[in-house]
């Protein structure tokens, strides 16, 4: 999903990044720590397919995605 944006006397497109609130980190059942996981998973998947511009914008590198993508799930 994309979002339309205005900059520098243009308009573009850019990913559009949804806010969720947050989610317990201390699950106490194996269905929350599943839970957990696979939301760990899914959020570093997609950090790998942000664009370097983006990446840029909230601080990170494409080192930083890199490093935190190769993370097992299960490690915080």
């Amino acid at each position: 999903m994309t979002t339309l944006v205005a900059g520098r006397g243009n308009l573009r497109l850019v990913p559009a990044i949804r806010l969720a609130p947050p989610r317990r980190r201390n699950p106490v059942s194996l269905v929350e720590r599943l839970e957990l996981w696979a939301d760990r998973r899914r959020e570093r998947r997609a950090l790998l397919g942000c664009p370097d511009g983006l990446l840029k914008d909230v601080g990170l590198s494409r080192a930083d995605a890199l490093r935190e993508a190769e993370k097992p799930f299960w490690t915080d």
